[in-house]
């Protein structure tokens, strides 16, 4: 069962007076920007995927918080260095820090939040050094995951849109459940620990579930031009067009060319096709293929996972509605 709506509140604001606390004390710029950053700071997703896993858990309250923060600040300066690469201007309503303090400043903030990280992490009195390390593991996924969605050119197919999705968004994800889960004594070298194969495949399809509908809504409505297409960046429903779509021979050529000129054209086109519900059809098949994978784990973690489940579920179906809106 997922926390009492006051508990989420209370966790929130636990985890902003951790970060306040944790701040540089001297005033420097590197404080007003990550005060500047703090001022929204989303949805603290992966903080409550920690903190709902370590409740569930029994653990020590202040080594789940220091855990939840470290997953959430690393999740932070993925998204503060991204906005580096992709030269974004805004995050979470408000002017980005690369945009607002400039690209030195996200860089330093961002590897300041790596590093507060993993000291959180390294706290807690009996697994520190696996905490961190497991971290340190997500991390490079990410990063790798990353460098293969900005440096990807030609139109992925489906398979490796997949891969490329998966190491983008499950390694930190997964990584709040498998910290508690190891803190707990869940995982260890003593015990048969199969169900981590089911955890990373059931958050992996979450994942591809998410990712899914994002791509999505950057090709419907037709109305609004295509960041993914414009960047040539891989994309579920591009890669299924690619595959099968109406012209997909002509739409290959010119994807792979640097003529814009077209893109109205061809995204009018692949959202007036048919792979929008080829699309919609996969991702509801991966949430239905997680769900089903639950029951697998161990019975503490099943409540957590299935709102995890749920939690796309909602976020893909308020995207649903707001396309037809």
């Amino acid at each position: 069962m997922a926390p009492r709506i006051s508990v989420q509140k209370e966790w929130i604001s636990q985890l902003d007076s951790l970060y306040n606390a944790e701040l540089p004390q001297d005033n420097s710029r590197l404080t007003v920007a990550a005060k500047y950053h703090f001022k929204n700071p989303g949805k603290s997703f992966r903080a409550q995927l920690a903190l709902a896993s370590g409740s569930a858990l029994n653990l020590e309250h202040i080594d789940n918080l220091n855990w939840a923060a470290a997953c959430e600040l690393l999740h932070n300066a993925s998204l503060i260095h991204d906005d580096i690469s992709d030269a974004s201007t805004h995050r979470r309503g408000q002017q980005s820090i690369n945009h607002f303090f400039g690209s030195d400043m996200a860089l330093c903030l961002g590897d300041w939040m790596v590093a507060k990280a993993f000291e959180l992490a390294a706290r807690n009195p009996t697994v520190g050094g696996q905490l961190t390390a497991l971290l340190a593991q997500a991390m490079q996924e990410t990063c790798s995951g990353q460098i293969a969605d900005i440096s990807q050119r030609q139109c992925a197919d489906l398979e490796e849109w997949q891969r490329i999705a998966k190491g983008k968004t499950a390694p930190l994800l997964v990584a709040p459940i498998k910290g508690a889960a190891i803190a707990a004594g869940l995982i260890n070298q003593h015990q048969n620990n199969h169900w981590l194969g089911d955890l990373d495949d059931l958050v992996g399809l979450c994942g591809l579930a998410y990712q899914g509908y994002n791509d999505i809504d950057d090709i419907i409505p037709s109305s609004h031009r295509s960041s993914d297409i414009d960047g040539r960046k891989p994309n579920l429903v591009v890669s299924l067009f690619a595959k099968q779509g109406l012209g997909r021979e002509d739409f290959q050529r010119w994807y792979g060319s640097d003529d814009n000129d077209r893109l109205s054209n061809w995204q009018q086109r692949i959202a007036s096709s048919v792979v929008i519900s080829q699309a919609n059809e996969l991702v509801d098949q991966w949430l239905i293929q997680a769900e089903e994978l639950v029951l697998s784990l161990p019975p503490a973690l099943q409540s957590v996972t299935a709102d995890l489940v749920n939690s796309v579920k909602k976020t893909t179906l308020i995207k649903s509605q707001c396309r037809i809106a």
